[in-house]
């Protein structure tokens, strides 16, 4: 008898055999019978629009019929779509009350109900205060929010993103292939609309009432590690040739106990070393909209300890993040 589990990794693996049509019929095969990962494989595929059309209607649908059909990660990302309103309209209260529901029965469920209450936030999920802003510098224009996040809202970004962190890589935009990073040593996980959950939903949301900015605008939060020796070196966070630039930088510093690591900003001489929650944020363009090259700054390498931030960076525009292909909760 084939197990649920077995049912996406043979999916999976006809995909990758260019056998698409016989991955279809036995997911949806599986969907008809009401096999709940195969609900949510298809939901899947209808987000990444491979191999069946992209579709955030649908995607929720089937979201929300494998949740209901006791597939417990496709509950989270079901209410996640609800918040978003992809696929449909933004229902935060509906999105926290689907968790609601599932929390006697899945333990993860109930820790973000438990997070989500701890929080001073609307009926729309963004926050109804901020900590004040203190300035550090003006060229860059940069500053910091001491305490934004929580400890206990750290660890959670921290435990969200253990399992999807991978070595920090660059790709050849020519040829696909990935190579180490060469300026950035560290591991890292990007949390995009399928990763992350409510709690993250509406840590976004603080960011950017923090950063003043649209929370569309933004990039899906990276969590990165650095180990003894990793480091972020020299550099700006504008991307070359792009249109929709990166305006705007927000890390949070999930842990304080680990030595070196520090942000430093050359031509301000700044170095920032974050307490746990503080949140540093930054301009790397100009008002006229070219790249502040005062904005460059270093990781300092980590000489003890795991340093653990989390960054989102933050575009002129409404930014897309659903074409970004990462891992889907089934893959851990």
């Amino acid at each position: 008898m084939v197990t649920p589990a077995s049912l996406s990794i043979r999916a999976r693996r006809l995909l990758e055999a260019g056998d698409t049509a016989q991955a279809i019929d036995l997911i949806s095969d599986a969907a008809r019978r009401g096999d709940g990962e195969a609900l949510n494989e298809l939901g899947l595929w209808h987000v990444y629009g491979q191999p069946l059309q992209r579709d955030f209607a649908r995607a929720r649908l089937f979201f929300g019929h494998a949740g209901r059909a006791g597939y417990k990660p496709a509950t989270t990302t079901y209410a996640v779509f609800v918040a978003l309103g992809a696929g449909g309209e933004p229902r935060w209260k509906e999105a926290f009350e689907l968790l609601e529901a599932a929390a006697p029965d899945d333990a993860m469920a109930a820790r973000q109900v438990e997070l989500l209450r701890a929080m001073d936030i609307g009926g729309d999920g963004r926050p109804r205060s901020l900590p004040a802003e203190e300035v550090l510098a003006r060229s860059p224009v940069a500053a910091r929010r001491s305490k934004l996040f929580s400890p206990a809202e750290c660890a959670h970004v921290i435990d969200l993103a253990t399992p999807f962190l991978a070595p920090s890589v660059v790709v050849d935009s020519r040829t696909g292939r990935q190579s180490p990073n060469p300026i950035r040593t560290s591991f890292n996980a990007v949390l995009g609309p399928i990763q992350q959950d409510l709690v993250l939903h509406a840590l976004n949301l603080r960011l950017a009432a923090a950063t003043g900015t649209d929370v569309e605008a933004g990039e899906p939060l990276i969590v990165l590690r650095y180990e003894p020796g990793q480091q972020y070196r020299e550099h700006h966070d504008c991307l070359p040739g792009e249109a929709n630039q990166r305006v705007r930088t927000a890390i949070v510093y999930l842990n304080e106990d680990y030595q070196g690591g520090e942000t430093s900003f050359p031509a301000a001489g700044l170095d920032i070393k974050g307490r746990t929650g503080d949140m540093l944020t930054f301009a790397n363009t100009r008002p006229d909209g070219q790249v502040d090259l005062d904005s460059r700054h270093i990781g300092q390498a980590v000489t003890k300890g795991t340093k653990w931030i989390c960054t989102r960076w933050i575009r002129r525009a409404r930014f897309d993040p659903w074409g970004l292909r990462t891992p889907s909760p089934l893959i851990r």
